[in-house]
């Protein structure tokens, strides 16, 4: 079965390479316009999809300027109007800043919440969603909206109802979740065509090299110090 699991996580990422084929520019081009203007990428994931925003920060190949916003309560709370709001009390959102926001369902309060204060703060906002799954449930927000339908440009993991995408026979419920592993490379395969989208302007990206490479520490630490104050770290 094992077997099984590469064969259909494999065939979900080439999906999603076909499905984001103009989203994916499309999202990376918000990003170097933000990079570019001196702002922040704002990311947030409730629950499991916190480990995709945390993922993309503070490490070697990413790209300093990306914040997460945490979930203390990861994903408990996800399902509560105004949850969102109190989370970020303690950060700011402002232009030329963008926020990232990731629920593979797209349906519960907290992810919505934060995509529309993000809009009414003035940021683009891209959505990291499966899009045909977020379109068979319902919304768990008063409005009736679905993250997909907030976001400036919108990223398919292309999912399976429910995430699980592996049935094995006796087992009580599908099994082999690849929300994480499709939404790791669809959001790296992003921020490597940002990255791409930077250099075509004559900008540096501000990559950050691995401490565990010579001579890292020069490099790590002048951007630490260029975002210092405005990122927080993610460790």
């Amino acid at each position: 079965m094992f077997e099984r699991y590469f064969e259909t996580a494999g065939r979900i990422l080439g999906e999603v390479r076909e499905a984001n084929r103009v989203s994916i520019p499309a999202a990376a081009r918000i990003v170097a316009d933000t990079i570019a203007a001196d702002g922040i990428v704002h990311i947030f994931g409730s629950g499991h999809s916190q480990l995709l925003a945390i993922e993309t920060a503070g490490r070697a190949g990413g790209l300093a300027a990306i914040e997460v916003i945490f979930d203390p309560g990861q994903g408990k709370a996800e399902t509560l109007e105004g949850y969102a709001a109190t989370l970020l009390r303690d950060y700011v959102l402002q232009p030329p800043d963008c926020l990232i926001v990731i629920s593979n369902s797209g349906r519960n309060a907290s992810p919505i919440e934060m995509a529309r204060i993000g809009r009414d703060a003035g940021l683009k906002v891209i959505a990291v969603t499966a899009v045909d799954f977020s379109r068979g449930v319902s919304s768990r927000h008063s409005s009736g909206a679905h993250l997909f339908e907030l976001a400036d440009a919108v990223l398919d993991t292309c999912g399976a109802a429910g995430d699980a995408a592996v049935h094995v026979d006796g087992a009580p419920a599908d099994t082999g979740p690849t929300s994480t592993v499709v939404g790791a490379a669809l959001l790296n395969a992003m921020l490597v065509e940002a990255v791409a989208e930077l250099v075509g302007r004559g900008v540096e990206p501000p990559i950050l090299v691995s401490q565990n490479t010579d001579n890292f520490k020069e490099h790590n630490d002048a951007l630490r110090a260029r975002y210092r104050g405005r990122v927080r770290p993610v460790t």
